[in-house]
């Protein structure tokens, strides 16, 4: 008997049964390819060289490495450009840097078009940041003190200024007891409660000739100058018993006060001219003003000669100080400023709202502040966190024991929000205030006569330069 061919029916019910297994297949796995996350890219703007660019890259490796769909991309800027580059992406709503690095003297400028930072409080845990950190320019600030919005969150703890030391000469008993019988208090930096204090111990180590030079102290017109008034201004304003002045952590707001029903300069006073007498003293241990300035890059480089007893730094500096090449290196003391008075100056992070993926960018910055990764930075280039959990791991660190005393300082700092909004509604004061500012500075240290007269008088001058400024740009404190 002869076979039988399968009818045309049955073909074309197989071939058609295959057809859609396969589109099925297909369907099924464009599907699945659609449910995947799309690759994206993050750049992030970060001050080049800065420790915080460091840092990031890091983390940058380690957020790739568990999401790997997501590219970050670091983008260095050179100090001076930060501002220009965030502000030209910002309003023109550009995608790009997703996440920008800003400073406290920048936070002003870019407050209005950063993205409000509460909406990824599920994301980012914002009670565990250091508030006195957040107070320097994390928030924005309406006038009256009210947060308007999150700005940014500190990744990076900076303390400044703060007063370095070779511990080595410190620790020697023969010095300790003679100057202790000359003086009659401790020979130990981290325990001074007046800058008389400081001056009696330079004075001291300027006749013993255990270093070239006995302090590093700050003097330049560039910046530094209106860095080094904060904490001096600060603590004879409270010492002098200055309406409006309370103990606080110096900052730029330290430069205001409320007296009298309105906002005025806190500086051209008693407190203005005892903070200048001082600082002209304080400045005779080191090269003179007409030689040499000092500023950030001698005192990023002075004290890894060795030729320095003592130094006014930034705690930003300490990877220079620790270098190999470093004179000091593994000699470093760091402690508070005389009665405490040490600002906080953090680097923060903040987020383009007009990114390719804010949430996603939420999501980076929350673990670039995990203490996982913390840790990380802590232990391979003494990363100073910039959360409550992660200061106090760092304290931990053998390398960072000097944290301890900062961590309470950090637990306890607290700045009126009536005060530190002052700044915000001003606006950035480095092309405008700090000129006018650092200016009469310069004019009374290199006066052959710096007597307290003519400290009032350029303290006048700066502040009416401030005023008249702040009158004609209508601003309102």
């Amino acid at each position: 008997m002869r076979g039988r061919k399968p009818s045309v029916g049955k073909v074309t019910i197989a071939v058609i049964a295959v057809i859609i297994i396969v589109i099925a297949a297909v369907g099924g796995y464009y599907y699945y390819l659609s449910t995947l996350p799309k690759p994206v890219t993050l750049t992030i703007m970060v001050s080049a060289g800065s420790e915080t660019q460091q840092y990031l890259s890091m983390v940058a490796k380690d957020f790739e490495a568990t999401h790997p769909y997501v590219t970050i991309q670091i983008e260095g800027v050179g100090f001076s450009d930060m501002v220009t580059t965030a502000l030209t992406a910002l309003k023109e709503k550009a995608p790009q840097p997703a996440i920008i690095m800003f400073y406290p003297s920048q936070a002003p400028d870019l407050a209005p078009y950063l993205a409000n930072l509460e909406q990824y409080s599920n994301i980012i845990n914002l009670s565990n940041m250091i508030y006195a950190n957040m107070e320097q320019g994390g928030f924005y600030f309406a006038p009256n003190g009210t947060v308007l919005k999150v700005i940014g969150v500190p990744v990076h703890s900076v303390f400044g200024y703060v007063l370095g030391y070779q511990k080595s000469i410190f620790e020697n008993t023969t010095l300790a007891q003679e100057f202790y019988k000359e003086y009659g208090f401790a020979f130990n930096p981290t325990n001074l409660t007046s800058w008389s204090q400081l001056y009696d111990i330079a004075s001291f180590l300027n006749q013993t000739h255990v270093t070239q030079y006995a302090l590093l102290f700050p003097d330049s017109s560039h910046h530094a100058d209106i860095d080094m008034m904060m904490p001096l201004l600060e603590y004879y304003g409270v010492k002098d018993h200055i309406p409006g002045f309370t103990p606080e952590p110096p900052g730029y707001y330290t430069f205001f006060i409320y007296v009298n029903g309105h906002w005025t300069t806190s500086f051209n006073n008693t407190a203005g001219v005892d903070a200048l007498m001082m600082w002209d003293k304080l400045i005779k241990f080191e090269p003179p003003l007409s030689v040499q300035a000092i500023g950030y890059d001698q005192q990023e480089e002075y004290p890894t000669t060795g030729q320095y007893a003592m130094f006014i730094m930034w705690t930003s500096f300490i990877p220079i100080y620790e270098q190999p090449t470093s004179k000091i290196s593994g000699n470093l003391g760091i402690a508070l400023l005389p009665g405490g008075m040490t600002g906080f100056a953090p680097t923060f992070l903040g987020i383009n709202p007009y990114g390719p993926n804010p949430k996603l960018a939420a999501e980076f910055i929350a673990f670039a502040l995990s203490d996982t990764e913390y840790e990380k930075g802590i232990t391979s280039m003494g990363y100073i966190p910039g959360t409550y959990s992660g200061l106090a791991l760092a304290a931990k660190n053998s390398n960072l024991t000097w944290l301890g005393p900062f961590v309470n300082f950090a637990l306890t700092a607290k700045i009126p929000p009536v005060q530190a909004a002052t700044v915000p509604v001003i606006g950035s004061l480095t092309g405008t205030l700090i000129p006018y500012f650092n200016s009469q500075v310069y004019k009374f240290m290199t006066s052959p006569n710096p007597t307290p007269q003519l400290a009032m008088q350029v303290l006048q001058t700066a502040a009416y330069e401030w005023m008249t400024y702040i009158q004609q740009e209508n601003v309102t404190l």
